[in-house]
């Protein structure tokens, strides 16, 4: 009988470590904390080329970043690599910030699709440079940042009074405050409309049953009155 608990009780501290081993190891693949290293080392391997940790050498700024001639000129590479090139360590800071708070929620509601969201949202976001004057240098992960919010938002649209709608103005409160001279706020706002639209797209079949059941219960409450003028 002793050894037949020793047992148990061996099988199940191993699958209490084994659990916890996963859950840790879940977390830290997560698709979001990935995408914060990869900005994290592109900036300090670059830093360390520029030889200044604070600020980013306006030689691999013109190379990674992304502007009108640029593209022109032919460097398409620019649309991906303008995504994780910033430009100073403040400006990693708060973008990796938020990238962790909307990014996290954000995985944890779309999934594999929260890829399609980031990216989608960072290249359509770095195009908006064609809007800019030609030699203006674009660069940074706001733009996906601002996609993911948006599409976050519309996600839950549910839980605000007026649905879509409060959607919108919050997402459109954020990109206010978040604007000033020195931030690309075409870019945030053409992430964030990216982010909308997909969201949208991509949930649009989430509250359709919660639709159809209220619908329900609205038909079943009218034939209960008609019955009842019946009696």
């Amino acid at each position: 009988m002793l050894i037949f608990e020793l047992t148990v009780n061996l099988v199940l501290y191993k699958n209490l470590w084994k659990n916890l081993l996963y859950c840790l190891f879940k977390a830290f693949v997560m698709i979001t904390w990935l995408l914060i290293i990869i900005n994290v080392v592109v900036y300090l391997v670059v830093a360390y080329l520029s030889g200044d940790l604070l600020e980013i050498n306006d030689i691999y700024i013109r190379e990674l970043g992304i502007s009108k001639i640029s593209l022109l000129q032919g460097n398409y590479w620019q649309i991906l690599t303008s995504i994780f090139i910033h430009f100073n360590l403040p400006h990693l800071g708060y973008n990796m910030i938020f990238l962790m708070i909307f990014g996290l929620r954000g995985e944890e509601i779309y999934g594999k699709k929260f890829l399609l969201i980031y990216f989608g949202s960072g290249f359509f976001a770095e195009l908006v440079s064609f809007i800019y004057p030609p030699a203006t240098i674009s660069g940074g992960a706001s733009g996906a940042i601002f996609g993911i919010l948006g599409a976050n938002l519309i996600a839950l649209r549910n839980l605000y009074s007026k649905g879509i709608w409060t959607s919108v103005v919050y997402g459109l409160v954020f990109f206010i405050l978040a604007m000033s001279e020195s931030t690309g706020f075409l870019a945030h706002l053409a992430g964030l409309i990216f982010g909308f639209t997909v969201g949208y797209w991509i949930t649009r079949d989430w509250y359709e049953a919660e639709e159809d059941v209220s619908l329900d219960k609205e038909a079943l409450e009218a034939l209960e009155r008609e019955m009842l003028k019946g009696l």
